[in-house]
């Protein structure tokens, strides 16, 4: 996979974003950079090298217990946000028409 001009436009449509000619062309050869390391990566033998989240150990009890809390103020939050539906934040919808 290469990234094109193409790709940016609609990443840069889909991000509704604005990029300038240079930035378009700086981002494209950073992804592409990105991709070609990838394909160093791909290459490595990882055969019989076991998984891990994170290569650092630590114990699960340093973590908190998740607990269930109580939340008071959530109508005071919705009243105050713009719009709201059945109780719920009514946000604008993202709507991308893929032909353009």
């Amino acid at each position: 996979m290469e990234i094109n001009t193409e790709l940016i436009k609609k990443l840069k449509k889909l991000s509704n974003i604005e990029l300038s000619p240079s930035e378009e062309e700086r981002i494209k050869k950073d992804l592409n950079a990105l991709l070609e390391y990838q394909k160093i990566l791909d290459k490595i033998d990882v055969e019989g090298i076991e998984e891990m989240v994170s290569p650092i150990e630590f114990s699960t009890s340093i973590l908190r217990k998740d607990e269930v809390e109580s939340f008071e103020s959530r109508k005071k939050i919705i009243n105050n946000f713009p719009e709201n539906k059945d109780g719920f934040l009514a946000v604008p919808g993202i709507h991308v028409n893929e032909e353009e």
